[in-house]
């Protein structure tokens, strides 16, 4: 009952993020070992999105450590736990955060015992910057601890590049690369570890940074950010992006002037958002009180998964109370439609 409780709710969430980006693109799932243990290891710059764009592209059931704040509700808590949410606290959520952490990392390790999956933002925090940060040592403490308890156990680290057109725009686009499969056993000396697990952190980054744009220069962030968009790159294309990075200082900002193009679909759109007046009227209310700007596409992924259908569901039964129903099922087909247009053709800007 609760796989398919599971696979009910992904399904739903993967009809959310269809009608939230303009493409979503998956290479590499041929590196996905279909059983045994697994961590799924990612860059972290979309917030909510980030998390469940893994486990609705690939067929691994999947848990998935986040951020304790969040469980706070009990009703939520409960709704999470059951979708495999496993919190992990920081300091800031109270002495007895080592305590509870304990608990979490037993709860990891019989997960990996039993061959299943765990994802993990080993960066720690999300952000906006195209590039990998630091790794924390969490995931690389969860399996020592499991090959502390189960030495025999195999565990494989799957590294997920996760790359967006655009982090606050919409309809954005984002490809997703799964890296070749990293023995986790090879890394541990499991009588004598080493505890700042420098090999393994290393090894985890290096291959994070081959399948995502990796900025590593901060000083000139902004300046090869500037470049790389007046290049019109893509950055869908980690591999192009890098092999451009790695010359960018030869790069004029003006070498190659953005192009713009007409988009002959501008009046659909407009009519999809006259359809949508009221839901984007509150949309445009809620998006200027999100303080941190990385859960932008987190509030709309939501409010395009609850609010919007729920208002054409209420203009349809409208339209059918007026008319009739032969009429009201014609509108909501054309709105699905307006839907499916204007979230694939819209134009995005950076």
């Amino acid at each position: 009952m609760k796989h398919l409780w599971y696979k009910t709710v992904r399904g739903i969430v993967k009809v959310g993020l269809f009608f939230t980006h303009k493409k979503i693109k998956v290479y590499g799932k041929e590196n996905i070992p279909n059983k045994g243990a697994i961590i799924f290891i990612g860059n972290h710059q979309n917030a909510l999105i980030d998390a469940i764009l893994i486990p609705t592209n690939t067929n691994r059931n999947i848990h998935f450590l986040t951020r304790a704040s969040v469980f706070k509700s009990k009703i939520v808590s409960n709704i999470l736990k059951s979708l495999n949410l496993i919190p992990v606290y920081r300091v800031r959520d109270g002495l007895r955060t080592i305590e509870k952490n304990l608990k979490v990392f037993e709860q990891c390790f019989e997960i990996l015992k039993n061959e299943k999956a765990i994802q993990i933002f080993a960066e720690g925090e999300h952000h906006l910057k195209r590039r990998v940060i630091p790794l924390k040592k969490g995931f690389a403490r969860i399996i020592l601890g499991t090959l502390q308890k189960y030495p025999d156990l195999n565990i494989k680290i799957i590294p997920v590049g996760i790359n967006y057109d655009s982090h606050l725009n919409y309809p954005f686009s984002v490809s997703i690369y799964y890296g070749k499969p990293i023995e986790a056993n090879a890394f541990f000396n499991i009588q004598n570890p080493d505890l700042t697990f420098k090999d393994i952190i290393k090894e985890v980054h290096s291959s994070l940074i081959t399948l995502t744009t990796h900025i590593d220069n901060l000083e000139k962030y902004d300046e090869q950010i500037a470049k790389l968009n007046a290049l019109n790159i893509d950055y869908l294309n980690p591999y192009e992006t890098n092999k451009i990075l790695e010359n960018i200082d030869s790069y004029s900002q003006i070498e190659v002037p953005i192009k713009k193009k007409i988009n002959w679909l501008t009046p659909i759109h407009l009519l999809t958002k006259l359809n949508s007046i009221f839901p984007l009227l509150i949309w445009k209310h809620l998006k200027s009180k999100i303080t941190d700007l990385v859960f932008t596409n987190t509030f709309r992924f939501a409010l395009i998964l609850t609010l919007f259908p729920i208002f054409y569901l209420i203009q349809t039964l409208i339209v059918g109370f007026i008319f009739s129903s032969t009429i009201a099922f014609y509108y909501l087909a054309i709105t699905v439609f307006l839907g499916v247009i204007t979230s694939k053709t819209m134009t995005v800007n950076r």
